[in-house]
């Protein structure tokens, strides 16, 4: 039997099913399959690791491409990344230094129907690769390389199309602290794409929560800031609530603000339930899919302590 892996709802609680590797197509429109992409910096030259793929790859054969893989049954998204480490380039991470980069959860890649859940870590090391050590024979050679050195190769097409993320990491960081002044804040504003309704323009784009805008703040696009607002079961016209999360777009110039009802106080009601980071995910996804992102939340005491009730 392949290699299996567990399956996932949509906001990462575990199923008890597994699938085998390749037959992951099979998925129900409502259970995905967990991977992970690896990024390895050299805090001293500032570079990037990155991996040559053997030719006889499926896909993507002799490309460029940092450590990637999928997570096998009873691991977590971080165990897979520590083992794929070790198994392509022979490298031994500290869990404890190993940070989120970006999530993605998605219905559909490239044109296609893909269910998955997609962490990508950061690692910083100085470690060397060695492919003797490696358990696993995907890689011909590494080579550490800057953002400029990455970015000409990119460009003639000799890398992964999914390392294009690196663009956004490099070019359009998460703010050491912009976000911690926004979380938290009570805002008010409209919902002009209201839950059940459909994009004006893209009719294919529906809308299973509630989308709208605070009145009064420009985002970073010129136009008002836009919003998630979560925890309503139905639709509604206009909001009054509490920022618990921003969700940082590496790929666009505006961030999207996660908003929950609340008084003018900013106390919220006992009906309305308060998501989780993976229900956020899980509930943005269906515009979210198409960026590359990750949620910030409040540093002291994450979304759900930081949100007060009546």
């Amino acid at each position: 039997m392949g290699e299996l892996w567990d399956v996932y709802t949509i906001d990462r609680k575990l199923t008890g099913k597994a699938c085998i590797r390749g037959e992951q197509g099979n998925l129900s429109k409502d259970e995905f399959h967990l991977w992970v992409m690896i990024w390895i910096k050299n805090p001293k030259t500032g570079k990037y690791l990155m991996s040559q793929r053997t030719a006889d790859k499926d896909t993507d054969p002799l490309k460029w491409e940092t450590v990637a893989g999928h997570s096998i049954s009873g691991e977590t998204s971080l165990d897979a990344a520590l083992r794929e480490v070790y198994e392509e380039v022979g490298i031994k991470l500290d869990p404890e230094d190993a940070r989120i980069v970006a999530t993605k959860v998605t219905t559909s890649f490239d044109g296609q129907r893909h269910n998955w859940i997609r962490d990508s870590y950061y690692f910083e090391t100085t470690q060397e690769p060695d492919l003797k050590k490696a358990t696993t024979q995907e890689v011909i050679q590494t080579k550490w390389l800057s953002f400029d050195e990455f970015k000409e190769m990119y460009e003639k097409g000799e890398c992964c199309l999914n390392m294009g993320d690196l663009y956004g990491f490099e070019l359009n960081p998460v703010p050491d602290h912009e976000y911690q002044n926004v979380i938290g804040q009570i805002v008010r504003g409209k919902i002009d794409r209201p839950m059940g309704s459909y994009h004006p323009r893209h009719k294919n784009l529906y809308y299973p929560v509630n989308y709208g805008y605070v009145d009064g703040v420009i985002g970073g696009d010129g136009e008002e800031q836009d919003i998630y607002l979560l925890g309503e079961s139905s639709a509604v016209k206009e909001f009054i609530g509490k920022v618990i999360a921003v969700y940082h777009r590496y790929d666009d110039s505006e961030n999207k603000w996660i908003v929950i009802p609340c008084d003018e106080n900013g106390n919220v009601p006992d009906n309305i339930r308060i998501p989780n980071k993976d229900e956020i995910y899980a509930q943005i996804a269906f515009q979210e899919q198409f960026y590359n992102g990750v949620l910030v939340e409040d540093k002291n005491h994450g979304i759900i302590d930081g949100a007060c009730r009546k």
